[in-house]
């Protein structure tokens, strides 16, 4: 048993299997289909617009942190 991934376009419910899976043809095989969103939201909303926060404070220094 292998796995092999490619992309494909769906027409009239068909699904082209690419011609170099050729050995494919008349077997037995198993299909698990993964829809992939051309317009999915990778990051969530507001990542690449951190908010500022005026009141945090600096506990230690980076090294101060490793000497204790």
């Amino acid at each position: 048993m292998y796995a092999i991934e490619f992309e494909t376009e769906v027409h009239n419910n068909t699904i082209q299997i690419p011609v170099e899976y050729k050995e494919l043809e008349k077997k037995h095989i198993k299909v698990f289909i993964i829809e992939v969103k051309a317009t999915a939201n990778k990051l969530p909303a507001g990542f690449l617009n951190p908010v500022a926060v005026n009141s945090y404070k600096n506990i230690a220094k980076r090294d101060e942190l490793y000497d204790r």
